[in-house]
């Protein structure tokens, strides 16, 4: 589970290596570790998955801001700029993340209701 984690840090990464700003590095690592999360998952942590793709990016989103020196957190004017620009920024890869974590979980209970059932009975 750490790595559904740790894929967009290092997407993150990534994209801050080449200086595009968190593009697609970091939105294809944040979709391959909500699968990876969504795949492994037992039934009963579910709803921590469902919920967990907006809070890693967000937060990814924040601390490469921070670490890349493109954030002003001077004054309430700066954190509301920077604060807007993370949202603008890491939403594609959070949509992304959450529609792919919703399609793995749905396919798994689908798989698993096909599977309970007897075939010819």
């Amino acid at each position: 589970m750490t790595l559904a984690v740790v894929l967009p840090v290092v997407g993150a990464g990534v994209d801050e290596l080449v200086g595009s700003g968190l593009r697609w590095a970091f939105a294809i690592a944040a979709v391959l570790g909500a699968a990876l999360g969504a795949a492994v998952c037992p039934q009963a942590g579910r709803l921590w998955v469902i919920t967990a793709p907006p809070l890693v990016v967000a937060v990814v989103t924040v601390v490469a801001g921070v670490l890349a020196g493109t954030a002003s957190l001077q004054g309430s004017k700066g954190l509301y700029t920077s604060a807007v620009r993370w949202a603008v920024d890491g939403f594609p890869a959070m949509a992304a993340a959450e529609v792919t974590v919703l399609g793995v979980l749905a396919v798994r209970v689908i798989l698993s209701e096909r599977g309970g059932k007897k075939h010819g009975a």
